[in-house]
């Protein structure tokens, strides 16, 4: 072979192995090689949801009518990165924010330019859901719910504030704007929320049932569900519940003891068959029950019997002097120290029945007669007096169960041991980095989130939290209400000074927050919930881990 003819065809070969840069081999009589006149980018358009990705393909078409997949021999580039990016050498397409973005594929050989036009839709919501999906209620407690929506990028968030929600079984459980469940009698409800913007919609079942039985619940005549049953005798048989005579939003009992009444004229008080209430659990420290009396005279001794509905032979019996003239006052029973001549206190016996005489030992006649008033039958209480029945949340006595429920991104609430004092019990709350504005706690020891009536007077208004935080200069706000009426309450908020050290902060429900509802000494508050960074929500900076203590009165 001839030198000549050697260097034609290594030539050729290097031409046909590089076919898409336009080589031409040299020799003019020779073959000519497919030179690339156009590229293409497919797909194209491209639709895509944030998040998505699509490959693309590169096609060149060649002088000679044929075509090429050129991809590796190609880069790419995208005229808004913010909304979709390509990766320069793959051509991969990645969707990151609605909108619009030309991308721009070139043949490096060839220098030949094709585009492809991505749309990106914005982001949507493909569905919903309620938690917690299933809430077994008793009658008088409340529920807040949330709803999280998963966009069509598998992303969640809360968009419980978006939505709007409605109970199927409104003398059941209602359900407010905010997503906050009301149970109101026994029976099942489903809760149904629609977010506003989707229409998308998601269910929460609720079931509400009475307190259980034998368990004594305090007596306010104001639970939704209840059956408050008033059994006068020995002259005191007008016995009814009527609108409290200094506020007629409160019902409270009224009792009229006649002319002609016995001097043991009383009236039993119940909510369950054959004169009961729940069994009463008196220990060999706790052995006070309170109650709010109004009475026409001061000085008069009231006395309240508890005994067994089944066996009245159990049986004890004690009393306390009233010091008002037609004003509210709680009195206090101590059933440690019986009326002489009266059976003592025996644990050994069931007390679940409660009978009220005003102005025990004087007959209508000679004077003990008049009309009486009396509400908040609670077990437990200070003593002394009775100038209070709220005993402090320590999270420390023995035999008290104390319950935390957390809501809005704060339903992470335990006690655990005090981070300062491995001894002491606290209340840990982590508000989350997704939490709302108003998360926060419920502190009860009692049923239906509840804790003893908080007695506040003219002059009797603050309460005193202690909180460690991690934060200072932040907005601490507690809220008391009615656990039967949520619409009766009043909030008030202290601010932080100390970080990651314990302060006591007090709160003066007489000055409450601007906006909210000023506080009503008709009204029974015996709910407590406890907000920490109020107004702020977990992404705005205003999650972490808060400690509180020491729940009190002043």
């Amino acid at each position: 072979m001839t030198f000549l003819k050697q260097s034609f065809l290594l030539a050729l070969a290097a031409c046909l192995g590089l076919v898409l840069v336009g080589c031409q081999p040299s020799d003019p009589s020779s073959p000519k090689v497919a030179d690339v006149t156009s590229i293409a980018v497919t797909p194209n358009p491209i639709r895509l949801d944030v998040g998505g990705v699509q490959s693309l393909t590169v096609t060149a078409t060649l002088s000679n009518n044929t075509t090429y997949v050129v991809n590796f021999e190609s880069t790419f580039v995208s005229s808004a990165p913010a909304i979709a990016r390509v990766d320069a050498n793959t051509g991969y397409v990645t969707a990151l924010a609605a909108g619009t973005a030309t991308i721009t594929a070139r043949h490096t050989a060839s220098g030949q330019t094709a585009t492809t036009t991505v749309t990106v839709a914005p982001l949507r919501v493909i569905s919903i859901a309620v938690t917690p999906a299933t809430n077994a209620l008793t009658v008088g407690a409340t529920q807040a719910l949330t709803v999280t929506a998963t966009y069509n990028n598998q992303t969640t968030g809360p968009v419980t504030s978006g939505s709007t929600f409605v109970s199927s079984s409104p003398a059941v459980a209602t359900v407010g704007a905010n997503g906050v469940v009301s149970a109101l009698a026994a029976g099942a409800a489903t809760i149904t929320a629609t977010h506003t913007a989707s229409g998308k919609t998601g269910t929460a079942a609720v079931t509400v049932s009475n307190a259980p039985v034998g368990d004594f619940s305090d007596i306010d005549f104001d639970t939704a569900g209840v059956n408050y049953t008033l059994t006068g005798f020995g002259g005191a048989e007008d016995s009814t519940l009527v609108p409290d005579p200094t506020g007629a939003s409160n019902t409270v009992a009224k009792v009229v003891k006649s002319a002609t009444a016995e001097l043991w004229a009383g009236t039993t008080v119940s909510t369950g068959a054959n004169n009961t209430v729940g069994n009463i659990p008196f220990t060999t420290t706790e052995t006070r029950m309170t109650v709010r009396v109004y009475s026409p005279r001061a000085g008069i001794p009231v006395r309240v019997k508890v005994e067994d509905a089944a066996d009245p032979t159990h049986s004890v019996e004690t009393e306390a002097l009233t010091t008002k003239v037609n004003a509210w006052e709680t009195l206090t029973f101590n059933f440690a120290n019986p009326v002489s001549g009266t059976a003592a206190l025996n644990l050994a016996y069931t007390y679940n029945k409660v009978s009220i005489f005003f102005d025990f030992g004087k007959t209508g006649a000679a004077g003990g007669g008049g009309t009486f008033y009396f509400d908040d039958v609670a077990f437990g209480g200070s003593g002394g007096g009775g100038s209070s029945s709220f005993t402090p949340i320590t999270f420390d006595e023995a035999g008290v169960t104390y319950t935390l429920t957390g809501f809005g991104g704060a339903e992470d609430a335990t006690v655990v041991a005090d981070p300062a004092n491995a001894s002491n019990k606290v209340a840990k709350v982590v508000k989350s980095a997704t939490a709302e504005l108003w998360a926060g706690t419920t502190v009860s020891t009692k049923a239906n989130q509840s804790v003893d009536r908080i007695p506040f007077t003219t002059t009797e208004t603050r309460m005193t939290v202690r909180v460690y935080s991690p934060r200072a200069g932040i907005p601490v706000r507690v809220k008391v209400e009615d656990a039967a009426d949520p619409t009766h309450s009043v909030e008030t908020e202290a601010l932080t000074t100390k970080v990651n050290a314990w302060e006591t902060l007090t709160f003066n429900f007489a000055n409450p927050v601007s906006g909210t509802a000023a506080l009503n000494l008709a009204y029974t508050y015996n709910k407590v919930s406890i907000f920490f960074d109020f107004g702020k929500t977990g992404a705005a900076g205003g999650g972490g881990t808060f400690y509180f203590d020491d729940v009190a009165f002043n």
